[in-house]
């Protein structure tokens, strides 16, 4: 999986669909990881990149090597601080879990863009729920991942980012998924793995009716002394949004 961020990457700059002049919000956008790749794509144009956490703007600000074409602001997800109509393209890359307030978010991304333009979401996401045992799971796994990353964290379905979208008003033309193997020695290089084998371990312990489900949907695990050996595959949702014309 050591070079999956960089695959998703290329495949989420494809989905925007760019001509090379655009307006593109970089929502939550860290220390620009995903901007410098998409800076090289265009002729002209700007990247405007917000994130509220004060500490990856600053790192944003003193690059060694700065990304052309490339602002930042500071501002909440669900509270944009841009005029209405402002942008051709959106885009979110790995952090709409971390969105307390999601249908508020994708609400103002909506209100930003032209008439006609694109919000495209990058996202893991979990399996769609089939019966009580899938909702405890997902219930389980969630509270795990809140201990580190706050209360407002909750991993998606493919499903519920479509709903998302959709009840915000957004045509949905596009949607895939892209699955990811591990067969490994530890969780080094997968995004999270740590948290996932946290919940996976006390699962085991706790209710192990839902550590076989978490094998089933997830992977599987063999701990041995302070180690485990894990295999099976997590996946990420690609989802294009479009605001009506």
């Amino acid at each position: 999986m050591s070079d999956m961020r960089s695959q998703l990457t290329v495949k989420l700059i494809e989905a925007l669909t760019l001509k090379g002049g655009e307006a593109i919000l970089d929502l939550a956008t860290g220390t620009g990881r995903v901007a410098r790749p998409l800076s090289k794509q265009m002729q002209s144009g700007r990247i405007v990149g917000v994130d509220e956490a004060l500490a990856m703007l600053d790192v944003g600000h003193h690059h060694k090597d700065p990304i052309e074409r490339y602002e930042l602001s500071a501002g909440e997800a669900d509270k944009l601080p841009f005029k209405s109509g402002l942008f051709d393209r959106a885009f979110v890359s790995f952090s709409l879990h971390h969105f307390g307030n999601p249908a508020g978010v994708v609400g103002e991304v909506q209100r930003v863009l032209k008439p006609g333009g694109r919000f495209v979401v990058l996202d893991p996401v979990i399996e769609e729920s089939k019966d009580a045992v899938d909702v405890a799971l997902e219930a389980k796994i969630n509270q795990v991942f809140r201990r580190t990353h706050g209360e407002g964290f909750r991993f998606h379905t493919v499903s519920s980012i479509e709903r998302l979208l959709t009840k915000a008003g957004y045509r949905v033309p596009r949607k895939s998924v892209i699955s990811y193997p591990f067969n490994q020695e530890g969780m080094d290089g997968i995004p999270t793995g740590r948290h996932w084998l946290e919940a996976a371990l006390e699962l085991e312990k706790e209710a192990p009716e839902l550590a076989e489900r978490m094998k089933k949907n997830y992977f599987t695990w063999h701990a041995h002394g302070e180690h485990a050996h894990v295999k099976g595959s997590f996946s990420y949702a690609l989802i294009t949004g479009v605001k009506p014309a």
